[in-house]
């Protein structure tokens, strides 16, 4: 029981940094998405007043790459996010079960894991194509392995959770 008692510690604090992670990454998303607002001001002259005497001193009239650049972090920053969001809901259901070792824990982490998998790539494909319709490139690392190697040891970790509610439900007959 001792080490269920850890288990359960440890995932409120995982529970906690995960909502704190996605607080950031959402807060970090609109901020990008206020800056592309800014930027589109800048660049349509002025529209709201402000931008006119900005662009009198900004020595470039092109301002693609920040467009590119604040629209591609918004889409990283949001997949981020609801990477965290999932893994928060994830953690709090745990908490309410008690055990990691339940049937619908191991499917949660499972979809966690392929989650943690498909997102990331998806959000190069994304960012690559926003470059692109710009005629940009993006010339930032776009490697996702550290998220597939997660991904799968999730996926893993989802097969010993299964495992682990099937010995609980064994033990619970035996002991009927």
């Amino acid at each position: 029981m001792k080490s269920l008692i850890t288990i359960q510690k440890t995932f409120k604090v995982f529970k906690t940094l995960s909502m704190i992670a996605m607080i950031v990454s959402f807060i970090a998303a609109g901020t990008a998405l206020l800056g592309l607002f800014c930027v589109i001001e800048w660049q349509s002259a002025g529209m709201l007043g402000f931008g006119r005497s900005v662009m009198e001193f900004a020595e470039t009239t092109s301002l693609e790459p920040a467009i590119c650049a604040l629209l591609s972090d918004a889409v990283f920053a949001l997949t981020d996010g609801f990477l965290c969001l999932f893994a928060w809901n994830y953690f709090k259901m745990e908490l309410a079960d008690g055990t990691p070792f339940t049937h619908s824990g191991a499917d949660k982490v499972r979809s966690l894991g392929i989650q943690t998998i498909v997102m990331p790539p998806v959000a190069v494909i994304i960012s690559a194509v926003i470059y692109s319709f710009f005629g940009m490139t993006n010339s930032a690392d776009s490697s996702n392995a550290v998220s597939v190697v997660l991904g799968i040891v999730m996926i893993l970790a989802s097969l010993v959770f299964h495992y682990g509610a099937e010995l609980e439900m064994k033990m619970g007959e035996i002991i009927k």
